[in-house]
Order: C-alpha cells, then structure tokens, then sequence
C-alpha cells in the first residue's frame, strides 16, 4: 500500500532533519522515527504492543513519505 491509503488516518505533528512524529488520528497514538544518515532508521520510544504492530508499519510508510517530501531522506 501506499502512503495515501494511510493519509486519512495519519496526520504529521512535528517533522525535523532528525526526527519525524506522527500520529494515528483514530487511535490518538503517536510514533516518533529517527532520520541517521537520510535514511528512516528506526522507531523511538516504548517498544510496540503486538497489536500496533500494523498500525506502526502503517504509521512508518505514512512517516517514510513525508520525510521524502521535506528532502530529509533518499
């Protein structure tokens, strides 16, 4: 899937050159990804239920996309 499927369900609250968050509108759970070396490296914070396991891929494509758009990743 792409990250317009998932654009009505995330919204973008912070993005800098390190660091993306993002937001599940529904659910209100956040997701902070690190930016190392203009790539998405990975998830900060709690480590995820295994039930927000879809929602963290999903919240990562949704995060992978806006990062590109700001130029902060390849």
């Amino acid at each position: 899937m792409d990250s317009e499927t998932y654009s009505n369900e995330f919204i973008l609250e912070e993005a800098e050159p390190s660091t993306i968050l993002v937001r599940h509108l529904c659910a209100g759970v956040r997701f902070l990804f690190v930016i190392r070396g203009r790539k998405l490296d990975g998830l900060m914070g709690r480590e995820p239920q295994l039930t927000d396991l879809s929602l963290r891929n999903q919240a990562r494509i949704f995060a992978l996309h806006e990062a590109r758009l700001r130029g902060f990743v390849d």
